[in-house]
């Protein structure tokens, strides 16, 4: 019985941690795109300034990631908003 209850446990944790990220994502889909923003990829993370990098110029031309938006979708933003307009569609249908 022990090893059931940790799986149901174990199983509450993931889906809660996913029912928070599509939360996240749906209230948040746009980040800052990480190769442009100052110091690139590794600029704005505290591993890299403790390693000793310095945040360095932002790129001049816009890179293929956000084709010069320095905007970009979070991952998972895409798929959260099709279920969401698909459950919207879908109980607008059940109404009629």
């Amino acid at each position: 019985m022990h090893l059931i209850g940790q799986a149901i446990e174990a199983a509450a944790v993931v889906l809660t941690v996913i029912a928070g990220r599509a939360v996240l994502v749906y209230f948040k889909p746009y980040r800052q795109c990480r190769w442009c923003r100052p110091g690139g990829l590794l600029g704005g993370s505290v591993a890299a300034r403790m390693a000793g990098h310095e945040p360095g110029r932002r790129r001049q031309r816009g890179c293929r990631r956000c084709k010069g938006t320095r905007i970009t979708r979070r991952m998972g933003a895409k798929q959260v908003h099709k279920t969401r307009i698909a459950a919207v569609q879908a109980w607008a249908e059940r109404g009629d």
